[in-house]
C-alpha cells in the first residue's frame, strides 16, 4: 500500500511503514512465543534484531557521504530496500548454515517460516489501516493477507512438501494482492515475499547434512 500518513514519535517523524513494521514484529513474536515456546521465539527475535540493525547501519553503504557529514543521520535514515535485503540475506545465510549443520531442527525452521509469513501479513493489514487509498485495494489486501495468515497457521505440518507448498502459496497470495494495489507488482514488499518464500521452499527441499559422532559431515 502507498504511504499517505506520517506519525510523530517523540522528535522523530516516522512513516506509516515503520509503525506497521514495529507492530508486525511485536505481534508476530508474541504469536511465535505462544505457539512454539521461548527458545524458538528467541531465535525469531534474533532474526528480527539482525534485520533491523543491518537495515539501519547499511546507510553507511548506501549514503556514506551523508553519514560522514552528519553522523546523526544514522538515527533518521536507513539503507532502504538494499539494506533490508542485506539484513534478510544475513539471516538467511545464518539459518541455512545452521540447518545444513543440524544446529536447528525442523520445528525451529517452521517457526521461522510462520514468523516471516506473520510479519508480512500483519504489516500489510496495518498498512491498510494506517493509510488512505482505494477501498477496493484496501479491503482486498486485508482479506487476502488475513485469509493467508489463518490458512497457514491452521495448516502447519512438518512434512517438507507441505511447507514448500505453503511457501509458494505465500508468494502467490502476495502477487494477487499486489496486482490490486496502487504500485502493482513493482513494489518492495512483494520482492521481500518472493525472496522469503523461495528461500524456505528451497530449504525444505534439501535435507540437512548428516553429522557423524565426531561432528564431521557424513
Amino acid at each position: 500500500m502507498t504511504v499517505t500518513k506520517l506519525f510523530l514519535i517523540g522528535n522523530l517523524t516516522a512513516p506509516s511503514t515503520w509503525v506497521a513494521l514495529i507492530i508486525a514484529f511485536v505481534l508476530s513474536y508474541i504469536a511465535i512465543r505462544l505457539k512454539f515456546g521461548k527458545q524458538r521465539a528467541n531465535r525469531f527475535g534474533d532474526a528480527i534484531f539482525y534485520v533491523i540493525i543491518i537495515w539501519k547501519l547499511s546507510v553507511l553503504i548506501t549514503d556514506f557521504k551523508i553519514v560522514i557529514n552528519a553522523p546523526f543521520a544514522l538515527l533518521y535514515f536507513n539503507g532502504g530496500l538494499v539494506g533490508f535485503i542485506l539484513g534478510l540475506s544475513f539471516v538467511g545465510f545464518r539459518t541455512w548454515l545452521d540447518w545444513r549443520k543440524r544446529r536447528i531442527d525442523k520445528d525451529m525452521l517452521v517457526a521461522l517460516f510462520i514468523g516471516a509469513v506473520s510479519v508480512q501479513a500483519i504489516f500489510q493489514v496495518m498498512m491498510v489501516l494506517l493509510n488512505e487509498g482505494s477501498l477496493f485495494a484496501r479491503v482486498g489486501t486485508a482479506v487476502v493477507f488475513l485469509s493467508l495468515l489463518v490458512f497457514i497457521w491452521y495448516n502447519l505440518e512438518q512434512s517438507a512438501s507441505h511447507i514448500v507448498m505453503l511457501s509458494l502459496l505465500f508468494i502467490a497470495a502476495h502477487v494477487f494482492a499486489a496486482a490490486i494495489q496502487p504500485k502493482g507488482l513493482m513494489n518492495p514488499p512483494l520482492l521481500v515475499t518472493v525472496l522469503i518464500g523461495l528461500f524456505f521452499a528451497v530449504l525444505f527441499l534439501k535435507e540437512p547434512i548428516e553429522q557423524t559422532e565426531g561432528g564431521q559431515a557424513g
